[in-house]
């Protein structure tokens, strides 16, 4: 009796010990599963996820994006895992990035390519997993992915250098007048930034004075880095002695352009860039300076990629792949309108 009570005992034991495992074990799964999703979905194991790989983390344009996305995610009740970048250089980062989406056996990802061409294939192979791929902001040199909404890249382009003409002419400068425009860019590969200039030097050339001069022999490329931004404006306004403008086709282009001509306190050279930015709008609102931007509606880009992506896993189809979600130019003279501020701040009110 005594040694049965032993093994009653020891029997005991061995249930509690397994019983303890395997919770442990369900407990480490859903903390792996939940490290990168917002606290408040932690053990939703019954919700969707979307991963949404953002390009720039902290960059003032991606986080507003990235708010929409998550706004999206709240009210349909699903988990949201979000990754992101330092700089627009790290490609392979990225491609890790999707792959581990994919192997997390995403529901949906929402991604930003931070290289047209080299995330094309990673793309592609995310999509042959059968995850619904949305892109947003910059295209993908593939058709390999279920939707994207993004802007009319090459048509804002052709808006940025009407713009520009208008604001050099509006500083004085002559048609017979030598007048030479400065770009520089974040990336080189992206197809997002190929498309504005693009559009930009097709109506420049075709409407612009002779004698006004896009440099397109000495674009710079900052890859995402204010700091080099902010230096490459520097070295445009002292080698060239006729910079009559500066165009930068994405936010830190723009960001960088601001600084640098604020700091310099060059009011006679005309600025057209994109997005927008508590910079940007210390600039226009300054009141010396000659400034545009163009604005792009990148809220509605993570906020329809997200739900486009849970609809796409719920097995409904999308009406269009490619979506144009709209510019418009900001300026000293429309900055305060509401139909403005209601794109700028798009979830004040929420």
């Amino acid at each position: 009796m005594k040694n049965f009570k032993k093994i009653l005992a020891l029997a005991a034991v061995l249930v509690l010990v397994v019983g303890l495992v395997a919770c442990g074990g369900k407990d480490s799964a859903n903390a792996g599963k939940d490290a990168n999703a917002d606290s408040s979905d932690a053990g939703s194991e019954d919700r969707k996820t979307v991963y949404f790989l953002t390009k720039i983390l902290g960059n003032q344009y991606w986080s507003v994006v990235e708010e929409g996305a998550r706004a999206a995610a709240e009210e349909l009740g699903i988990n949201i895992v979000v990754t992101g970048l330092a700089t627009e250089a790290e490609v392979e980062k990225q491609v890790q990035q999707l792959q581990d989406a994919v192997s997390a056996q995403a529901d949906a990802i929402v991604i930003g390519p931070t290289d047209s061409t080299a995330m094309a294939m990673p793309v592609e192979n995310a999509f042959d997993s059968g995850i619904p791929i949305i892109i947003v902001d910059t295209m993908i040199n593939t058709d390999k992915y279920s939707v994207a909404y993004m802007t009319d890249n090459v048509e804002a382009g052709r808006m940025a250098a009407e713009e520009m003409i208008r604001l050099l002419k509006e500083n004085g400068v002559s048609e017979d007048e030598e007048a030479q425009i400065a770009i520089q860019i974040g990336n080189s590969g992206s197809q997002t930034i190929i498309d504005r200039n693009k559009g930009f030097n097709e109506y420049w050339d075709a409407n612009a004075p002779e004698k006004w001069v896009v440099l397109n022999d000495d674009i710079k490329v900052n890859d995402g880095d204010i700091t080099k931004a902010v230096g490459f404006t520097q070295d445009f306004l002292t080698t060239y002695p006729n910079l009559k403008g500066v165009f930068g086709p994405n936010n830190g282009s723009t960001v960088g352009f601001v600084t640098g001509l604020t700091e310099a306190g060059r009011e006679d050279v005309a600025l057209v860039g994109f997005d927008f930015s508590t910079e940007i709008e210390q600039m226009i609102r300054n009141g010396g300076f000659t400034v545009s931007t163009i604005v792009q509606k990148q809220y509605m880009m993570g906020y329809e990629g997200v739900k486009a992506g849970v609809a796409l896993s719920n097995g409904e189809e999308v009406a269009e792949k490619l979506v144009d979600t709209g510019t418009l130019i900001v300026n000293e003279s429309n900055i305060d309108d509401a139909d403005v501020q209601d794109i700028i701040n798009p979830a004040k009110d929420k």
